[in-house]
């Protein structure tokens, strides 16, 4: 089995496990993956929708792991119970509906060691709902599928966290991240570099239109724009920075 590289990130931020939740698992592809390669005992495929719930159930037959994984009908985690997963993953969705089903199924949440998280968007509201959670991130990935920039972070208890992640975030590691900008990972200094782009663009269009609504949108978006810069600068050394 093949995993695209979006999966293989968040496959491999998932700890060995006892149980699994697959939240949207599409196909059961991550699923399966885990289980065949011995990083989760048990697997719950779960998804609000029946097409996909009836392709990963054939996934799961085709790779004959009927006694190790059960597909889960259900819209989050409304189709389990506390306990039920050690771990809970849930990948390629938008952050808005994430922050919900971890909100929402808040006591299998609590009841786990560990979640694995990969918004599509909206990282900031999933960075706060995991610490209102009781949760600390520990570590965060990137990577570049097709040309698009995906990010995954894993989370675990508060208690069982090292102090060094446990550390309370600033108001810009919430909206981008502490462990990436730490590691200095270059993948995300390119998407910080195209999202500076982006707002440079956006920021000569608003200036061009001169309307009064234009206008406010260009204070919010300079204020936005020297943030990443902020955030980026801290990619290079002090040095280097005094020398620029």
């Amino acid at each position: 089995m093949r995993l695209s590289e979006r999966l293989r990130m968040v496959a491999s931020m998932v700890p060995p496990t006892k149980t699994v939740a697959d939240i949207g698992c599409d196909h059961a592809y991550l699923s399966v993956w885990l289980l065949r390669e011995g990083i989760a005992g048990f697997a719950y495929a779960c998804d609000v929708r029946e097409g996909p719930l009836a392709k990963a159930a054939e996934t799961i037959r085709f790779f004959h792991m009927q006694e190790r994984a059960k597909t889960v009908l259900c819209d989050g985690l409304a189709g389990l119970s506390a306990g039920d997963a050690e771990t809970i993953v849930m990948a390629g969705m938008g952050g808005e509906l994430m922050t919900r089903l971890l909100t929402e199924g808040e006591a299998c949440v609590r009841a786990a060691k560990c979640l694995v998280l990969q918004p599509q968007s909206d990282r900031e509201m999933v960075r706060r709902a995991v610490a209102a959670a009781g949760f600390v991130i520990t570590d965060e990935q990137c990577v570049v599928e097709d040309g698009k920039f995906y990010l995954c972070m894993a989370a675990v208890p508060k208690e069982a966290a090292p102090k060094a992640a446990a550390k309370a975030y600033a108001p810009w590691e919430y909206r981008y991240g502490r462990w990436l900008v730490r590691r200095k990972d270059e993948t995300y200094l390119t998407h910080l570099t195209e999202e500076c782009e982006k707002k440079i663009t956006m920021l000569t269009g608003l200036a061009k239109a001169g309307t009064p609504l234009a206008q406010e949108r260009v204070d919010s978006a300079a204020m936005e724009l020297k943030e990443i810069v902020g955030v980026m600068k801290r990619f290079f050394p002090k040095e280097r920075r005094k020398e620029k």
